[in-house]
C-alpha cells in the first residue's frame, strides 16, 4: 500500500491478477447512490462529540490511546534508525510530510455512516470474510481518495465499528463498490487485530496487517478542536523492514537493512522539544503536540515519509487545511527531536 508516491489512481481495468476484489452489491435501497458533481457537498454525516470532545475510537487504555511517558526507554539502535529515515533513498528531506496538504490527492476521506445511508452486501473473494461487509452502510455520494490507494475510512458508531477500504470504487452502472482490501475494527475494543493474540474483540480483522481505519489520518474535527488523543499512522518513504512488530502482524516493506524500521515501530517527538518556539502553523502545532504525547508508528510504505490528513476536498467540503505539506519539517527525523521506542513497546501512561 503506497502513500504519497505521486502516482495517480489506476483505472480498475488495469488491476493485475491476484488483487482481491470486494463486490459491494446494493441491497434494500429504493434510490441508487450517485456520485456528486464537482464541488457538490457530500452528506458525510457529522463527526460525533463525546462530552464535548472529538470522538475517539477504542478503549482509553489501548495501545492506540495511551500517551508515551516522559521516561520511556529508547530503542538501542535509535540513532541508526533515524539516520536511515532521514538519509536513505526516498527520505525526501528527512522529515514527516503531510499527505493531503496543498492540493495533494494523498489524504484520507472519512465518512460517518448512519441509519439514513444505503446498505451494501459485500461479496469477498476470500475465505471467512468479516461478516460486517455483508451489510455495510456507505453514505450516498462517498468517494475514495483519488490516488493509487483509493482508500477511505468509514465510521459506523451506531453499529460500533470502523472500516478501512483500499482500492474502493463505486460503479454507477452496476451499482457496486469494489476494493482490494478491507478491515473491520470495533470501536469499544482495544483496537488490536485478532492475529496479535491480544485483541479484546475477535471480530477485529481484515487485510491491513494490523492497521485500523481510525488512526490512518489526522481528522479535521480533531485538529479544529485543538487535540488529537491517539497515536497516528505514518508511511515510511525509505523502504521499511520486511519485519513487523506489535501491533502490526505483517509488513509490506522489503528492506533487509538492519537500520530499516520494522512496521509497528513507534516514534515520538522528545518531551524536551519546545514546540511553541518553532513557529509552526496552528494546525501543524496541534498535530505536533499529538506526535509528542502519543507519537506515530510505521504502518505502511510510501514514496515519501508521510502522515495523512483527512481529505476534505473530495468530500465536497472544500479545502479546510491551512498548512503546507512540509509544515512539520522544522522537526527533522534526528535524535535532537525524536525518540525511537523499543520494538513492541507498550506505554503504560
Amino acid at each position: 500500500m503506497g502513500t504519497c508516491s505521486g502516482r495517480r489512481r489506476r483505472p480498475a481495468s488495469t488491476c493485475g491478477a491476484g488483487v482481491l476484489v470486494l463486490s459491494l452489491v446494493l441491497s434494500g435501497c429504493t434510490a441508487e447512490p450517485r456520485q456528486p458533481r464537482p464541488g457538490e457537498p457530500v452528506d458525510r454525516g457529522e463527526a460525533p462529540l463525546v462530552e464535548g470532545d472529538p470522538f475517539r475510537a477504542f478503549t482509553s487504555d489501548s495501545w492506540w490511546n495511551t500517551p508515551v511517558p516522559a521516561d520511556a526507554p529508547s530503542h538501542p539502535r535509535a540513532t541508526d534508525i533515524l539516520r536511515y529515515m532521514s538519509t536513505a533513498e526516498e527520505a525526501a528531506g528527512g522529515c514527516v510530510r503531510l499527505a493531503g496538504a496543498q492540493d495533494s490527492p494523498w489524504g484520507q476521506p472519512v465518512y460517518w455512516a448512519s441509519s439514513d445511508d444505503p446498505s451494501y452486501q459485500v461479496t469477498v473473494g476470500k475465505d471467512d470474510p468479516p461478516p460486517e461487509l455483508q451489510d455495510l452502510r456507505i453514505p450516498d455520494g462517498a468517494l475514495a481518495a483519488d490516488n493509487n490507494d483509493a482508500s477511505m475510512s468509514l465510521f459506523d458508531v451506531d453499529r460500533g465499528y470502523v472500516v478501512a477500504l483500499t482500492d474502493a470504487e463505486f460503479d454507477a452502472d452496476s451499482r457496486t463498490w469494489r476494493a482490494s482490501g478491507a478491515t473491520v475494527t470495533y470501536l469499544d475494543s482495544n483496537g488490536l487485530d485478532v492475529r496479535t493474540g491480544q485483541s479484546t474483540d475477535e471480530r477485529n480483522r481484515g487485510s491491513h496487517r494490523g492497521n485500523n481505519a481510525a488512526v490512518m489520518m489526522a481528522r479535521f474535527d480533531e485538529v479544529s478542536a485543538g487535540r488529537i488523543e491517539h497515536v497516528l499512522k505514518v508511511a515510511s518513504g525509505p523502504d521499511p523492514s520486511s519485519r513487523a512488530v506489535f501491533p502490526m502482524v505483517g509488513s509490506d516493506g522489503d528492506s533487509s537493512d538492519p537500520a530499516a524500521p520494522p512496521q509497528g515501530l513507534r516514534f515520538r517527538i522528545k518531551p524536551s522539544v519546545d514546540l511553541e518556539s518553532l513557529g509552526l502553523p496552528p494546525q501543524a502545532l496541534v498535530i505536533a503536540r499529538a506526535l509528542q504525547e502519543y507519537g506515530f508508528y510505521i504502518g505502511d510504505s510510501g514514496g515519501v515519509t508521510a502522515l495523512k490528513l483527512e481529505d476534505t476536498r473530495i468530500q465536497g467540503r472544500g479545502e479546510r487545511w491551512d498548512l503546507p505539506a512540509d509544515a512539520l519539517c522544522e522537526l527533522p527525523l534526528s535524535p535532537r527531536y525524536w525518540d525511537v521506542l523499543p520494538e513492541g513497546y507498550r506505554p503504560t501512561g
